[in-house]
């Protein structure tokens, strides 16, 4: 849910996000492109484009693909985020988290396009790529640049408002005297993230069996391997969960039996529908933690029942027919209370 404010009008707040998120790392990317070119009758035919561990060059490419890369990395990954982000913004949704995630957009430009231009500017004037000094100063100019830029197109952006009000209480239901009621639902990952995470899953795997086959270094075909089962595991346990309302409180348990999550029926305070945005305020998909002391599996956009602890803190599950699951805990409370 959303509390609407003036900051919140979809026009400022999506703007904002777009210079940041768009035109800002054009603008750095364009600026870093045009500093190279000029700098290209300078520099050694082939350059230093990567470093090792103790800051010496060990990778060389043609100094003409510098310019390309910086593109490719300066304008690649801050659309990438803006072309994941701006649908939910257009909707309406609001959050930190977009906030944040423009910010991110604008520091990774800053950061790619520094870090080019100020290892390809310390090498105009060398003979050979073999002499490229250290990388040093490179990554400090670009770090610092990162966060300057970083912080400057946080304040650049609106406060974006999402709702972390205690939600009302669901109207409970009618339960005779000794009347026993139990509510189950199942709830998966939306679509799109279920094969985004399968088809994670089978590119690893696959990657993995080819580095066996082909009898690479076993370091990386173990590594690819491990995080192959890593991924299957996550797959596993965070696509699907069985959500479960009775006299105990509320149980939410992954399809493969864990994890496992319980709140006693003690312990509930108060139990909502509410409607949930996982990009907004949780920061994405799964099993996240969100603002306002809020934890849950949030597997989609959509209705979720919201429980209020004793302790003030919060658990979201997102379900269908989230109001009788909801409504269902109010009166097993209810009840409970009546008899203590």
């Amino acid at each position: 849910m959303t509390n609407a404010t003036p900051a919140d009008h979809p026009g400022p707040v999506v703007r904002r996000f777009v210079l940041v998120a768009v035109w800002l790392p054009i603008a750095l990317v364009g600026l870093a492109v045009a500093v190279q070119l000029l700098l290209l009758p300078q520099v050694p035919p082939t350059v230093a484009v990567h470093w090792n561990a103790a800051g010496e060059a060990d990778g060389f490419a043609p100094a003409w693909t510098q310019p390309l890369m910086t593109v490719a990395f300066g304008l690649g990954i801050p659309f990438l985020i803006a072309m994941t982000t701006l649908p939910g913004l257009r909707r309406g949704e609001r959050g930190a988290t977009y906030r944040l995630l423009g910010a991110a957009a604008a520091a990774t430009s800053a950061l790619t396009t520094v870090a080019f231009t100020v290892t390809f500017a310390l090498q105009a004037g060398l003979d050979s790529a073999a002499d490229a000094p250290t990388v040093w100063v490179a990554l400090a100019a670009a770090l610092a640049a990162a966060a300057s830029v970083g912080v400057g197109a946080w304040y650049l952006q609106p406060h974006q408002r999402s709702a972390h009000d205690i939600p009302a209480p669901a109207t409970p239901l009618l339960l005779a005297a000794g009347e026993r009621a139990v509510w189950v639902r199942a709830t998966a990952m939306n679509t799109g993230g279920a094969i985004a995470i399968v088809a994670a899953v089978i590119l690893v795997a696959a990657s993995a069996v080819v580095a066996w086959a082909t009898g690479v270094e076993p370091l990386l075909a173990w590594l690819l391997t491990a995080i192959a089962l890593l991924l299957l595991a996550f797959a596993a346990t965070t696509l699907a969960f069985h959500v479960r309302v009775d006299d105990t409180g509320l149980h939410v348990d992954s399809a493969l039996g864990v994890p496992r999550f319980h709140v006693p029926l003690v312990d509930v305070v108060s139990a909502a529908r509410v409607e949930a945005n996982p990009m907004g305020e949780f920061g994405g998909w799964g099993i996240r933690l969100g603002a306002g002391r809020r934890f849950g599996v949030v597997l989609r956009t959509g209705e979720a029942i919201e429980v209020v602890r004793h302790s003030g803190k919060r658990f979201v599950v997102t379900v269908d027919d989230a109001s009788t699951g909801a409504a269902l805990l109010e009166a097993l409370v209810e009840r409970a209370a009546a008899r203590s």
